[in-house]
């Protein structure tokens, strides 16, 4: 339970950060790849033995981790494209409801406990993501722009999947090395982008921005690793679904505590249904 609860409190600050760099002006590029850089120092400085290319090439992840690297990155951008094009509600949305997946994948591919009532707990959380995020606006702004809310909920929905599988199938003892591996793919495809960026005076190296990635690489490990954890010990079907709720939730609460946003009936009904959801599932 600590794991899960670390995990969840962990994505939630991971949000918060993301807000702060919002206020302060920080470049989410030049930031996105500080943290990488950093989580993939502390992955692997924590495993303590010794590695070689060699091992790691050889190693029974390794074609899932390239994957993993490359969506850990390639999703985040997907979501801030998703969120200028179609809007902001129906991107975070349909980003928490890809936890349809890997909680369906538990049942099918890894014979995880099926009860109706985790079903409606699941069933409950999906509306819940619904419900609390929207607004006064409207849900979808472009019809046009609704491929991307759609191949965010896939690559979301695939990135946890393909790290369940890791998880069950090939990690043994050497899951830092196995997050190391992970970080460095998405740090090095955020270096080539930053690059591409400075050489061709795109953009301006911000010391200010790197400074804060590095804030974020800290959150961002504990945040990977107590994830890998928790699917040590729970189910995915139960895990994935009792932790993006909790995000949500806290996420929500938050806005309005601490950031001065505005909840509708609605979306208070929403943060209510979370909790219900979250009880209904852990009870399954």
């Amino acid at each position: 339970m600590v794991y899960l609860l670390a995990t969840t409190l962990l994505g939630f600050a991971i949000f918060v950060v993301f807000r702060l760099f919002r206020k302060f002006g920080i470049d989410n590029l030049h930031a996105i790849t500080a943290n990488y850089a950093v989580a993939t120092v502390i992955s692997y400085l924590a495993y303590d033995h010794r590695v070689t290319a060699g091992m790691i090439l050889d190693a029974s992840w390794f074609p899932f981790v390239l994957l993993i690297g490359a969506l850990f990155i390639g999703v985040f951008f997907l979501f801030a494209h998703s969120a200028q094009k179609a809007g902001v509600a129906v991107t975070a949305v349909s980003s928490k409801m890809s936890v349809a997946i890997p909680a369906a994948a538990g049942f099918i591919f890894f014979s995880e406990d099926f009860s109706m009532i985790k079903i409606v707990g699941i069933v409950a959380a999906l509306l819940a993501f619904y419900l609390t995020f929207k607004n006064k606006d409207k849900l979808v702004t472009d019809w046009k722009t609704l491929y991307l809310p759609f191949f965010l909920f896939l690559g979301t929905g695939l990135n946890d999947l393909l790290m369940k599988t890791a998880d069950y199938h090939y990690i043994e003892d050497d899951l830092l090395l196995l997050l190391s591996v992970i970080f460095f793919v998405a740090l090095i495809i955020g270096g080539l982008l930053l690059s591409f960026k400075l050489l061709g005076n795109i953009n301006k190296l911000d010391p200010k921005s790197l400074v804060a990635g590095m804030l974020l690489g800290l959150v961002n490990f504990g945040s990977t690793y107590f994830l890998f954890k928790s699917m040590e010990y729970f189910d995915s079907s139960l895990m994935f679904p009792v932790r993006n709720t909790g995000i949500v939730v806290l996420s929500a609460l938050a806005g309005y505590f601490v950031f001065n946003e505005k909840l509708n009936r609605t979306n208070w009904t929403g943060i209510l249904l979370a909790v219900v959801a979250i009880l209904l599932v852990a009870a399954g």
